[in-house]
């Protein structure tokens, strides 16, 4: 079991037990499935909207995002695809945060199989906090609409909302809690549930004495958090570049310009926009050298074509690769946090491991027969010794 100090200074341990190849493949495999479902939606959302498949592609590449053209129809689906990468980074968190949770209290072992099948059994508690939640600012709104509806009446609903102005301004406060309660539900829901086992009613619970007992410590400690994993993702994307410019200058040293061309192919077609954008304001910052991004994408037969395209979701597997870390280091950390807070709150060491003494107990049937024999030897007994009485 690793030593807690169970304060500020737990929460750098984040950066360092993130990097761990089991939390980044539970991670890398769950965020590629999470944007699989998102693309798919994403890509119908956008044929919905009267877009073709290569147009999407020529404006977005692999992550479509929602255009201005967009029906109801169009963002139902882009929703459902974001709902589902949601759901999707919900669950892997709860699996890495189980994982956390077993390291911890000393088990160095636990597989992500073991922890994919925790959470299997409680899927239900990941994502019953949020959706309770929900369930309930949504009947809050709909209260206020049918309030509203009454105000139309003349006279009497104009009275009845001025008088009670006062309670709609406290519902609507406490509207703004529930507000603030569903994102710390929608990060927290997972690591309770992932490293205390515990319920639908024990995560909401959890959710709000946290941000009732403990407020100042969720919110420092989760700016400190990212901090950590902020200067932790920069040093392994700077890393992971200057592994790849390695790479560039040992295959370019006998392909030469042949590299050099399908290298910038691949980089310009298969980056998505977004992505895109993002790097390069991000070099520009750090100072790194773009003459080869800078590229114009060059002429390739379709030999050629096949290697960027092939080169171009590599690179893209390393992002997604780099991105896993950080979300496995959150991840880390939030458990971490929860684990002090609980320990400010209660005195419990939730990553204590207790150990389970097997006791022998003699079942209530075996002891009423064993007790009723006994009674049956005492009185036999007892009639044995009784004296008998002389005839008349």
């Amino acid at each position: 079991m690793l030593k807690m100090y169970f304060n500020f200074k737990d929460v750098f341990r984040a950066a360092r037990l993130g990097f761990s190849p089991k939390k980044i493949w539970a991670f890398f495999c769950g965020l590629a499935l999470g944007l699989a479902i998102y693309n798919l939606f994403s890509y119908l959302s956008h044929a919905a909207a009267g877009r073709s498949l290569a147009e999407t592609w020529a404006m977005f590449g692999l992550l479509p995002l929602p255009w201005s053209d967009f029906g109801f129809g169009a963002w139902a689906l882009w929703f459902l695809g974001a709902a589902g990468l949601g759901v999707v980074y919900m669950l892997t968190s709860a699996v890495v945060a189980r994982i956390t949770a077993e390291q911890l209290s000393g088990n160095e072992f636990y597989e992500i199989r073991e922890a994919a099948a925790f959470v299997k059994q409680g899927w239900k508690a990941v994502l019953g906090a949020p959706l309770v939640i929900v369930t309930f600012i949504a009947f809050l709104v709909l209260g206020g609409l049918v309030l509203g509806l009454w105000g139309r009446i003349p006279y009497l609903g104009e009275l009845t909302v001025s008088a009670l102005a006062l309670p709609i301004y406290l519902v609507c406060l406490f509207i703004v809690f529930l507000l603030a309660a569903l994102m710390v539900a929608l990060f927290y829901s997972p690591i309770v549930a992932g490293a205390a086992k515990s319920d639908t009613f024990d995560n909401l619970f959890e959710i709000f004495s946290a941000m009732t007992s403990q407020p100042w410590r969720l919110v420092v400690y989760s700016g400190l958090l990212k901090l950590v994993v902020l200067l932790s993702f920069g040093v392994f994307v700077w890393f992971s570049h200057h592994a790849v410019m390695i790479s560039y200058k040992l295959m370019g040293v006998f392909m030469g310009e042949r590299f050099m061309d399908l290298a910038a192919a691949a980089f310009n077609l298969y980056t998505p926009p977004m992505v895109l954008n993002i790097m390069l304001g991000a070099m520009q910052g750090w100072g790194f050298d773009q003459g080869l991004y800078l590229l114009n994408t060059p002429d390739l037969n379709w030999s050629g074509h096949v290697s960027a395209f092939l080169m171009g979701m590599s690179l893209n597997l390393v992002r997604l690769l780099v991105l896993s870390y950080a979300a496995a280091a959150t991840v880390v950390g939030q458990t971490i946090i929860y684990g002090i807070i609980v320990m400010k709150r209660d005195d419990r060491n939730i990553f204590e491991r207790q150990e389970e003494k097997e006791t022998e107990v003699c079942p209530p049937a075996a002891e009423e027969e064993k007790e009723h024999k006994v009674v049956k030897l005492v009185k036999k007994a007892a009639a044995a010794k009784k004296p008998v009485k002389a005839k008349k």
